[in-house]
């Protein structure tokens, strides 16, 4: 799984070559869906089958299965840079993150969240380690 993230100087084209990987993206803020909520695009990727992330989206990737799943990435630029999503919102002061999350964190909760964020940019998830019988390591 790749964490929330984006590339604020490039559109990435992510094409899978094997394996089965499911993408989630945030276009931008207030483009709304049907029920006026977020609009958040999946795409269920298969062999052969690419997607697009826009500049600046919070995309994520998963691989949905036990087999490897491998992909081409292809960005337009360069130096197209990485922001990674909760680590950077998490670096801000404690008065901004409670304010950005409606008061409904506080306290000792600031550390917490901070230091439960890996500074990885993938990561295993425990539920895909114990369905594919994979035994933990660090990454």
């Amino acid at each position: 799984m790749a964490f929330v993230h984006l590339h604020p100087r490039a559109t990435e084209l992510f094409a899978l070559t094997s394996g089965h990987v499911l993408t989630e993206m945030v276009p931008e803020g207030n483009v709304l869906d049907a029920d006026k909520k977020q609009r958040v695009i999946q795409t269920d990727l298969h062999p052969g089958m690419m997607t697009i992330f826009p500049a600046g989206s919070f995309h994520t990737q998963v691989n949905l299965d036990c087999e490897p799943a491998n992909f081409a990435a292809a960005l337009t630029a360069e130096d197209f840079g990485i922001s990674m999503v909760a680590d950077q919102t998490f670096s801000l002061t404690d008065d901004v993150i409670a304010r950005t999350f409606g008061e409904s964190i506080s306290g000792e909760d600031f550390d917490r969240v901070r230091d439960a964020i890996p500074g990885a940019t993938l990561i295993r998830v425990e539920e895909c380690l114990k369905k594919c019988h994979i035994e933990k390591r660090q990454y």
